[in-house]
């Protein structure tokens, strides 16, 4: 008896397991409002300021959940912006200027709420800088400007949280997945000023730091054990 009770103890677990095991993948789109933050900008007031940037992201996803917590990561294409706007007193003048990273996103996270309904998620974001493009239109003439600026920036990671929830679509086996998510990066991604200047020519260097707000968007297919 007690020889059998082991393999009896260990089938039930495995049964209890493999019951709660749920493997997802998920094809998603995210539409971000983006910024590239940096103290020396900041500082300089009217003449340097931030302005409202926009992108967007696509890729897939793939999450493990267990019961209610889950571990997922993902793979995103696209781009983060930062956008300035400022005066040249001496030129009487004005301007608007943008940064453009194109980078691929790695977040890697953990979900609390499980596969279906409502979800809480936290973790990191691997951002890969691939190319950067400095642009600046003047008002008087609007004459555009844009240099090659990769060499001024690099690869950070930052931290990510999410909520949002998912639903089933009628007459499909699949699930529409909808949140927002906050991210921000203590990590330096170095860069160019609102005027196109590398910002490792301030007599103080201030880290860049780059954050973004979105709401996401994905089709889900759960794989259900």
């Amino acid at each position: 008896m007690k020889k059998l009770l082991l393999p009896i103890l260990l089938f039930c677990g495995v049964q209890t397991l493999h019951a709660q095991l749920s493997i997802d993948a998920q094809v998603k789109y995210a539409y971000n409002s983006s910024a590239l933050f940096n103290k020396n900008i900041s500082d300089l007031g009217a003449s340097q300021d931030y302005d409202f940037a926009f992108n967007s992201n696509y890729g897939a996803a793939v999450n493990v959940n267990y019961g209610k917590i889950g571990i997922g990561a993902e793979l995103l294409l696209g781009s983060l912006r930062g956008a300035y706007q400022g005066t040249i007193v001496s030129a009487n003048s004005s301007y608007t200027s943008e940064v453009n990273l194109d980078l691929t996103q790695i977040p890697v996270y953990l979900r609390v709420g499980g596969a279906k309904g409502s979800f809480g998620e936290f973790g990191v974001v691997l951002h890969n800088v691939k190319n950067a493009t400095y642009s600046a239109t003047n008002d008087v003439n609007l004459s555009n400007y844009s240099f090659d600026a990769t060499s001024r920036y690099q690869s950070f990671m930052g931290y990510m949280v999410g909520v949002g929830g998912r639903m089933s679509l009628p007459k499909i086996p699949v699930m529409l997945s909808i949140s927002a998510r906050f991210m921000y990066s203590t990590a330096d991604a170095k860069g160019v000023d609102a005027l196109g200047l590398p910002l490792d020519g301030y007599p103080t260097y201030y880290n860049t730091n780059a954050a973004s707000v979105g709401l996401h968007a994905g089709l889900v297919y759960s794989f259900e054990q």
